[in-house]
């Protein structure tokens, strides 16, 4: 019979305690088959952690993965079972960690030769004065062959390491149980129970104790937890195992614990049921030590996950037939609430969703996944499918969250769309996983098929649309990419949170107005130019995106030798709104640009100078004056992103000291998710005594995203009066250069 012990054990003493690692530390996010050791007021705790995730479906098995109950998702690019210990010293009274710290074992490391690697399952232990790490080691030889390895710690570092042959030659000996009160001894078999004595000058071992009597089990009995003194005895924590495969040929295994004790010539006289703590097909224990009237027990959970237990001696004595006292029920309150809740009732799906949420939140993804399919199991036992659903999908974000498991989160994936074809999460997480993986048209057609079955009225309906804005402008369809992030950026920000602004504000930038956004002017222009000022005639191209150069020298008559500031110049050429004032019209300048890239081309290729800085942290009056500026400076341009960035760079200009005959500033309205920064630009500039000529330019008839400015101090009135539009419809650059928005235009 199996003994499900956490509640009876809750109920009569007994609490249990979490052991976690930090999320950042390296190895990946499992804690697993931790090992205490007591030494007084000394408590130390390794803790195994390993960069797979085990994956385990148990209950009804629904939820497997590649048709499997049992694999170890491992980084696709890493297929080795790595380990990394972990010793960490616990507060004395309340067992929580005080410090920790990665063993650093490069001074003894080499080139692994099998795929597990690193020293598995290490019990801990002191021996004459000495620490160790005891476990089995597989990666010295080719074909994995286990042998136990003693790993001298000091200071958290390996100093020393030793490979311990066994008294006969076996393929892999692991789970050797180290005699706390005789050194360097071991129990390397149970039933019957077979001691050995270890020589580590040697590197050989020896069997000083084989007994011939035998318990009638039906499973061969492991080993487990270190040996103990206790009383007159001895006691150690035990697993056996049924490794076993279904019947599609899949292997799974089933792990449980035993209480041995033995007397002082190695006679079993007492043992327990086999039992589990919380029901999980596997659980394991590398460790328990005496602490006053309690056993100190680390498990490991699924491979996962790590716990203490407490567990009275009263109470221990009464489970292995020691005593037959009836033990008076006591509840120490010292376990947390949610793995209380889990104690008490282990096959809960609500409990242990409790604890995924727990371990989510707190970025351990291997732990989180063993509840969440646990959860989802549970719950489609107890015909709760959307519910089941839900954890299905976690277990996707912990696949994901973990990294570099591609497979096993579209397996994942799967599991839940197979469980509910007709919900939109799934299929929108289908989408998600193709546009990762590049699959364009994949990606967008399992977003169009989630907005079928999505609900326009649900608050994240727009996500549903950005996902299909995405797979659309990757599938080559950027019209339609456009239209549709507009759409969202006009109807849904309401309900947006500040990150998913951001994010779709970067969006928009990026896309742009149009796939082709540049209006370029060549003499065939000349005769549809509203003003033709000096100069215009020798003009055979510009290369500003919407004719801000043509404006600039219009509005200054064609100007020779003017000067101009260019904040956020991008290229030397393509998009400049200086390229055509420097090599026609003898301009001096100074530009800013952030991108190291832009600036090493821009100094190749222009004669005027640039500076690579972040604008906003320039000292523009320090910088005018460096550069011996006039007090009446003909040209500045404000170009960056996004909005709020260029708007903060304007109010730094110094427009105490300088004023500025031409100003464009970009203010990117078609794409200002916040829909701030247009009226902020300009209630700043109309307070500096600029006159707004032409405002909501647009490379189109539908992106409005700069507006233009003069000194009206510094530019004629007749060239403001010819360019003077008040509307506020958005004007097609070439259009209003043209003069379909002036009164003066010629029919």
């Amino acid at each position: 019979m199996n003994h499900y012990l956490s509640e009876k054990l809750l109920r009569n003493g007994g609490s249990f305690q979490f052991i976690n690692l930090p999320s950042n530390c390296e190895g990946g996010s499992a804690n697993t088959n931790p090992s205490i050791f007591i030494d007084g007021q000394d408590v130390l705790l390794n803790i195994r952690k390993v960069q797979y995730m085990l994956y385990h479906s148990e209950y009804l098995q629904k939820f497997q993965m590649y048709c499997s109950p049992l694999v170890y998702l491992n980084p696709e690019n890493d297929i080795t079972l790595t380990t990394t210990n972990y010793l960490c010293k616990l507060d004395p009274n309340t067992l929580s960690i005080e410090s920790f710290q990665k063993v650093d074992t490069s001074l003894l490391d080499v080139k692994p030769m099998w795929e597990f690697v690193g020293l598995e399952d290490a019990r801990v232990v002191k021996w004459n004065n000495k620490t160790y790490l005891i476990g089995v080691r597989r990666d010295t030889t080719t074909n994995g062959e286990g042998r136990m390895e003693f790993s001298e710690i000091l200071n958290g570092k390996e100093i020393s390491r030793t490979r311990i042959e066994p008294p006969t030659h076996s393929y892999c000996e692991k789970n050797w149980m180290p005699i706390l009160d005789m050194p360097f001894h071991f129990v390397k078999w149970t039933n019957p129970t077979e001691v050995v004595k270890v020589d580590l000058h040697k590197k050989t071992s020896e069997t000083i104790v084989l007994t011939k009597s035998e318990l009638d089990l039906k499973r061969d009995i492991r080993g487990g937890s270190q040996v103990i003194p206790y009383k007159d005895y001895r006691i150690a924590m035990t697993h056996e195992v049924d490794l076993f495969y279904n019947e599609q040929g899949k292997k799974d295994a089933q792990y449980f614990h035993r209480f041995i004790v033995w007397d002082k010539e190695w006679n079993i006289v007492y043992h327990s049921e086999e039992f589990k703590f919380f029901g999980a097909n596997i659980e394991f224990s590398c460790g328990m030590a005496l602490q006053e009237d309690n056993l100190i027990i680390s498990i490991g959970f699924q491979d996962s996950t790590a716990f203490l237990i407490k567990m009275p001696t009263e109470f221990f004595e009464n489970f292995v037939g020691m005593s037959s006292i009836e033990i008076a029920p006591a509840n120490t309150k010292q376990t947390p609430l949610s793995l209380e809740r889990l104690a008490i009732n282990p096959h809960s799906a609500e409990n242990n969703l409790a604890l995924a949420n727990f371990y989510f939140n707190n970025g351990l993804w291997s732990s989180a996944l063993s509840f969440y399919l646990r959860s989802a199991e549970l719950f489609e036992k107890s015909s709760q499918s959307k519910n089941a659903f839900d954890c299905l999908l976690k277990i996707v974000d912990c696949i994901a969250n973990e990294g570099n498991r591609h497979n096993a989160e579209k397996n994942a994936i799967m599991n839940a769309v197979n469980l509910l074809p007709n919900a939109p999460e799934g299929l929108i997480k289908l989408s998600q996983h193709h546009e990762f993986h590049k699959n364009w048209l994949d990606a967008l057609m399992y977003a169009n098929l989630a907005l079928q079955k999505k609900n326009k009225n649900d608050d994240d309906y727009f996500l549903y649309l950005f996902q299909k804005a995405v797979a659309l402008w990757w599938s080559g369809d950027g019209k339609e990419s456009r239209k549709l992030m507009f759409h969202i950026a006009e109807n849904y920000t309401h309900l947006m949170g500040e990150d998913f602004k951001k994010l779709l504000q970067k969006n928009i930038t990026s896309l742009g107005s149009s796939s082709d956004p540049f209006l370029p002017y060549t003499p065939l222009n000349f005769d549809s130019m509203l003003y033709k000022f000096n100069g215009l005639e020798n003009v055979k191209r510009n290369y500003s995106q919407t004719y801000q150069d043509l404006f600039v020298l219009s509005m200054l008559k064609g100007k020779k030798k003017g000067t101009y500031l260019e904040i956020g110049s991008a290229d030397p050429f393509y998009g400049s709104n200086t390229a055509l004032l420097e090599s026609n019209f003898e301009w001096d300048g100074v530009s800013i640009e952030i991108l190291q890239n832009e600036v090493e081309k821009f100094a190749k290729s222009r004669k005027n100078p640039i500076i690579l800085h972040d604008a906003t942290k320039v000292n523009y009056a320090s910088l005018l004056e460096q550069y011996r500026f006039p007090k009446d400076v003909d040209y500045l341009q404000v170009d960056c992103e996004p909005p709020s960035i260029t708007y903060q760079i304007l109010t730094q200009i110094p427009f105490d000291k300088y004023r500025f005959a031409v100003i464009t500033f970009e203010h990117d309205y078609y794409a200002d998710l916040t829909k701030l920064y247009r009226e902020k630009s300009r209630e700043f500039l109309i307070s500096k005594g600029y006159v707004l000529v032409g405002s909501n330019i647009s490379p189109n008839d539908e992106c409005p995203y700069e507006d233009w400015w003069v000194h009206p101090e510094l530019v004629d009135n007749e060239i403001i009066e010819m360019f003077l539009s008040k509307s506020e419809c958005t004007k097609n650059a070439e259009k209003y250069m043209f003069g379909e928005f002036s009164k003066h235009k010629k029919t």
